[in-house]
């Protein structure tokens, strides 16, 4: 999609014209750091808003603009090899943000990174495509960061696409479980009292799994009794049988789990 191999068959298209013929129009983030180390950071932005037809004033302007707004004011002039790891990155990621293209492609752009720059990234990722009204193409493996940023989201397994739509659609329709995750001071109890002779679940299909002596959790196929079951576990917290408790839908990441594994068995 980016030009760097060449496909074997076929052609990418975006607003109806190849991704061939509109390679001007795309900015690409890579999954690895591609810095020139003669540049310092504030020159690394400055020469692709250059190169993107902004004149010299104007791309040292926005330059520090994106700089300030990116916190990065006090690493302007390092070179790449003075900076840090996560700050790299950020540059990377600044690089694929700064000229305001409509097409953005990026390459798993939060890896490594230590949590609160991730979500720091993630706010200027979501702050550019809201701005920009950018289109941007994400690789990644983080669940997360896809349901937080992706308005369409496709699976692939070994090469193969398994499924694609909003985040709510593929767990609406791959994700048909619930997960009970109850905190107990006397799991066996809970469990003989309330999941067995009260039949929370009454006739749905559970799997257990014993997180540690007082807590345990419940996979749940295809419950419609979800009010019920609240009903119950406020009453068990009311009467001392339970501490604490959450019932969930199965999230994004059990989804891509579970594709993954039906993949390994196959």
């Amino acid at each position: 999609m980016v030009g760097i191999n060449k496909p074997d068959r076929g052609e990418t298209y975006y607003c109806g014209l190849p991704f061939s013929k509109n390679k001007k129009e795309i900015r690409y983030c890579p999954q690895e750091d591609t810095l020139w180390n003669e540049f310092t950071l504030f020159e690394h932005i400055e020469m692709f808003l250059y190169l993107r037809g902004y004149s010299k004033k104007n791309a040292k302007k926005i330059a520090k603009k994106f700089i300030r707004y990116c916190h990065l004011t006090e690493h302007k002039n390092k070179m790449p090899y003075e900076l840090s790891g996560g700050t790299r990155r950020k540059l990377n990621i600044l690089i694929a943000l700064c000229c305001s293209s409509s097409k953005i492609i990026m390459d798993e752009p939060s890896a490594g990174m230590d949590p609160s720059t991730r979500h720091y990234i993630w706010d200027i990722i979501k702050d550019t495509i809201q701005n920009n009204k950018s289109s941007v193409i994400m690789s990644t493996h983080s669940m997360e960061e896809a349901e937080l940023l992706c308005n369409r989201i496709a699976i692939m397994v070994k090469g193969r696409l398994k499924c694609i739509g909003s985040p709510e659609h593929i767990k609406m329709k791959f994700g048909n479980t619930y997960i009970l995750d109850v905190h107990t001071n006397n799991v066996e109890k809970f469990h003989n009292e309330i999941i067995v002779k009260r039949q929370i679940f009454e006739k749905s299909r559970y799997t257990r799994e014993d997180k540690s002596s007082y807590r345990v959790k419940y996979e749940v196929k295809n419950t419609n009794k979800i009010s019920h079951i609240f009903e119950i576990m406020e009453s068990c917290r009311n009467e001392g049988l339970i501490t604490d408790y959450s019932y969930s839908q199965t999230s994004l990441e059990q989804v891509f789990l579970n594709f993954a594994l039906n993949a390994s068995n196959e």
